[in-house]
C-alpha cells in the first residue's frame, strides 16, 4: 500500500524533469522519502516588444493653407503634428502635383505650376531630424530623402523614440515667384500626404 503512491509521485516528477534539458542526471524523491527531496530547475523566459509607431491621437498632420497672391508675397506655413513612436521612426511625404498647380494649359511664356519647398522637422526624446526638399522631388520616382510612402528604410529618420513631443512640423515655404515664365491667373493647389513608419 505504501509503495503505490511513491511510484506514482516519481513517475509524475520524471515526466516534468524530461521536459527540460538537464546538465547532469539527478534522482529526486517525493516529500518525506529522503533527502534531497527537490530539484532546482532553471527555465529561461525571454520576450520582446516590437516597435510601434503612428501619429499621436489628435496629432496627425492636417489642415489647409490659403495664401492669396503668393506669387508676390511668397509662402510660409507650418503644419504641426506629433508622433507616438516607441523607437526610431521614419516620416515621408508625397506631393500630388509636384508644385502649386492650376487647371488649364499655359500659353507660351507662362506656366501653370509654381515651385515651393517642403521642410520636415522631427523631434524625439533624445534626437532631432530636419531636412528640406523642393516639392518637385516629392513625386513618384524622384530623389528626395523623405519621398514617401514611409517604410522601415524610406523617409527622414528620427533616431529616438517620440511620444507626443512638441516641435515636430511640416513647413511649406517659397519666396515671391521669380520663375523664368509668368504664372497664369487662377487658383493653385497641391496636396501633401504624410506617412510614418517604425524604423528598427
Amino acid at each position: 500500500m505504501h509503495m503505490l503512491p511513491k511510484i506514482m509521485a516519481l513517475a509524475l516528477l520524471a515526466a516534468c524533469v524530461q521536459a527540460v534539458p538537464a546538465a547532469a542526471q539527478t534522482t529526486a524523491y517525493a516529500a518525506g522519502q529522503g533527502s534531497p527531496n527537490q530539484i532546482v530547475l532553471s527555465i529561461p523566459v525571454t520576450a520582446s516588444v516590437g516597435g510601434r509607431c503612428a501619429f499621436a491621437t489628435g496629432g496627425a498632420p492636417s489642415g489647409t493653407y490659403d495664401q492669396p497672391n503668393f506669387d508676390v508675397i511668397g509662402l510660409n506655413h507650418d503644419f504641426t503634428f506629433a508622433l507616438e513612436c516607441t523607437g526610431p521612426s521614419r516620416v515621408a511625404v508625397v506631393s500630388t502635383n509636384g508644385g502649386l498647380k492650376t487647371a488649364g494649359s499655359a500659353p507660351t511664356g507662362y506656366s501653370t505650376l509654381a515651385p515651393y519647398d517642403v521642410t520636415l522637422n522631427l523631434v524625439g526624446s533624445s534626437a532631432t531630424a530636419n531636412q528640406t526638399c523642393q516639392v518637385a522631388t516629392l513625386v513618384t520616382g524622384s530623389t528626395c530623402t523623405f519621398l514617401g510612402p514611409a517604410s522601415t528604410a524610406q523617409g527622414l529618420r528620427l533616431a529616438s523614440n517620440s511620444i507626443n513631443q512638441t516641435g515636430t512640423y511640416l513647413r511649406v515655404s517659397a519666396p515671391p515667384y521669380a520663375g523664368a515664365t509668368q504664372l497664369v491667373s487662377g487658383n493653385y493647389a497641391d496636396t501633401l500626404t504624410v506617412t510614418v513608419s517604425a524604423s528598427p
